[in-house]
């Protein structure tokens, strides 16, 4: 399995995280504990492949889904899948770890792949909310998964995933709120925050393993 790979511009990494800076104090205090920001972005894998790592770390703690990536790579002799390869062995999936939804969405990635993900180069134009629309036409693909697909394989820097738990926790935390914050309140919050809303989402997502 091939390493992440960094060709994100880490001048906009950096230009991000003053930006968060100047905003207060609250936020100047979490980039100065977390350190500079370092997004790995992987383009080392196809763009289904990306989509299907995406959907294997849907509502697990990264530990576990890592491990459950590590089965899925195993069982298809230490590589990404193509999808004919894929097709072929979807019925051993579950061995992996996989749940009967994830499975059904892996297949289903693969069987449209060619119709709904352009590679890289082509979609570099498209814009974020257009990816989104058509992502989540494949089965068990929501929101969620397609922003993981725009920060971390297509290194789109104004992402906030606002239906993330741990990013609306840290938040409140961050902003010492009394009650808990919405989706819509996370992503109304934190339009000041554009065009580096990607990056205060991985400082937000450091600050959980940084916690005191």
């Amino acid at each position: 399995m091939q390493a992440d790979i960094l060709i994100g511009n880490s001048e906009f990494f950096k230009e991000g995280a003053i930006f968060l800076s100047n905003q207060d104090k609250d936020w100047k205090k979490l980039v100065s504990k977390v350190g500079p920001c370092v997004i790995p972005i992987n383009q080392s894998i196809l763009p289904f492949q990306a989509l299907i790592k995406s959907v294997i770390y849907q509502q697990l703690h990264p530990k576990a889904a890592s491990s459950i990536l590590k089965k899925f790579i195993v069982f298809f002799d230490g590589r990404y899948p193509s999808p004919t390869e894929l097709i072929a062995k979807k019925q051993g999936l579950k061995e992996c770890g996989l749940s009967k939804n994830k499975c059904v969405s892996i297949v289903d990635i693969a069987l449209h792949q060619k119709y709904i993900l352009p590679n890289y180069t082509d979609v570099k134009n498209i814009k974020n909310e257009d990816i989104i629309a058509k992502l989540i036409t494949l089965k068990g693909v929501g929101r969620w998964t397609a922003e993981m697909f725009l920060i971390f394989h297509l290194g789109r820097l104004d992402i906030m995933p606002s239906t993330d738990l741990a990013i609306r926790n840290q938040y409140k935390k961050l902003k010492s709120l009394k009650e808990d914050i919405s989706p819509q309140q996370l992503t109304l919050a934190t339009k000041p925050l554009s065009p580096f809303r990607s990056i205060a989402a991985w400082y937000l997502w450091q600050s959980t393993s940084n916690a005191s």
